[in-house]
């Protein structure tokens, strides 16, 4: 099935791309959305995307996930339309190499978003942040984001880029808010256990696969004797930790950090048909 999509050219677009239900807005200033319970509320779900030369990192994988996150909260997806949408959407957009948000909300409405890639910081610098996984949430991606906001806002307050979920009640390392963490103890990845409420991850997929890994529930404190530590997203890829906040500091230019650094981009050109 072919999507109904309405579109402008790249050449006469300048602002980042938007789409809602098949149809392209000018601006986020002129984009129409349905107030729908899924804004009010936040109840609906998303996904992150990225492109490298229009061309999307496993979108099918994000596909499933964006359909595992719909049934676990009752949301009909129209999978096939969205998937059109999907690839329409990454003929339009400003920059060949970008994020792609797509959100669904509660009444079925569909609004995707190109996004720019995060600048290169030099090394993230973390707060921690106590935080309790939403058991009726575990697993899935939901609009449902103000916790994971809040924890960004009192990060940016501290001086730090973000902040990083410990477990409320006995500090045990969690995830970011919008990205997955592994620390290193030599030449092994350490990722907390996907049954202590972390996503389960497409780029933490990607490093058990290309790196060598183990799973540890670890208070943050046990980091200081860390080798370094690494951010996990589909849209930064692996990005180096260079200070958690009261708890140690690293050298996000370190050989460890270097070596699988390097060996998550070429595992993300590979999938992409680049490598």
């Amino acid at each position: 099935m072919l999507a109904s999509v309405t579109t402008m050219t790249t050449t006469q677009r300048t602002a980042p791309a938007i789409m809602i239900d098949g149809v392209t807005a000018d601006s986020a200033e002129t984009a129409t959305v349905h107030l729908d319970d899924g804004l009010v509320r936040g109840d609906g779900v998303f996904e992150g995307l990225r492109t490298y030369g229009r061309v999307l990192r496993t979108p099918q994988a994000h596909l499933d996930r964006l359909a595992r996150s719909a049934a676990q909260v009752d949301i009909h997806l129209d999978l096939e339309l969205i998937r059109d949408e999907l690839d329409s959407f990454c003929e339009l957009t400003v920059e060949p190499d970008c994020a792609v948000r797509l959100m669904v909300t509660r009444s079925g409405q569909r609004i995707f978003r190109e996004e720019p890639i995060p600048a290169d910081n030099g090394g993230f610098r973390l707060l921690p942040v106590h935080h309790r996984v939403t058991p009726l949430l575990i697993g899935s991606k939901t609009l449902s984001y103000a916790a994971n906001m809040q924890a960004a806002r009192l990060a940016r307050a501290a001086g730090c880029h973000d902040g990083l979920f410990i477990r409320a009640d006995d500090d045990a390392v969690l995830e970011g808010p919008t990205w997955s963490l592994g620390w290193i103890d030599g030449d092994t990845l350490v990722l907390p256990p996907l049954e202590i409420g972390v996503l389960d991850s497409l780029t933490r997929r990607m490093a058990v696969a290309a790196l060598k890994t183990r799973e540890d529930v670890a208070p943050v404190g046990r980091l200081a004797g860390a080798d370094g530590a690494l951010i996990l997203s589909t849209v930064m890829e692996a990005r180096p930790v260079a200070e958690i906040h009261g708890v140690a500091t690293f050298d996000p230019r370190g050989a460890a950090v270097t070596h699988m650094m390097a060996a998550m981009h070429d595992a993300t050109l590979a999938a992409v048909g680049l490598g």
